[in-house]
């Protein structure tokens, strides 16, 4: 397999996204990038913000991540995953990756999101990786979050 092709897209019902699937604890073998050292992690919903989680990692009380699936940002969101990201999280098919954004809070109070960088997961095994898409240049690294 060379690429695997991830997408996005909103499925509406009652005017509200559907709530994708999201695994509670992720393993990251190679930390997030610029992270190295963070591996292991759990998703936090956050209660009075949904869809928002923090993404937690074990073992380091100071370094959190604000997360989102891309659903609640964008009706679709599509982006190719190369055949070493694929091997590294064994990933044969779209549908056995989850996949986050991390997102920023600008210092205007706006949000954005990191397209550019999705974290993608399997489903079934928890394992974890930030990665850098082949079509990256096609995607933005703040994407305004609609208020």
């Amino acid at each position: 397999m060379d690429v695997l092709v991830i997408e996005s897209e909103q499925k509406v019902r009652g005017g509200l996204p559907e709530t994708p699937d999201i695994q509670v604890s992720l393993a990251f073998p190679d930390g997030l990038l610029g992270f190295e050292t963070l591996r292991a992690a759990g998703l936090e919903p956050i209660a009075d913000a949904p869809p928002f989680s923090w993404l937690k990692f074990q073992g380091d009380t100071t370094q959190s991540f604000l997360v989102v699936a891309p659903v609640y940002v964008t009706a679709s969101y599509r982006f190719e995953l190369g055949s070493t990201d694929c091997r590294t999280l064994n990933l044969t098919r779209a549908s056995e990756a989850g996949v986050l954004n991390i997102v920023t809070l600008r210092r205007d109070g706006s949000l954005t999101v990191n397209l550019k960088g999705p974290i993608v997961y399997n489903k079934l095994t928890g394992e974890a990786r930030q990665v850098v898409p082949i079509n990256a240049a096609e995607l933005p690294v703040n994407f305004p979050v609609a208020n």
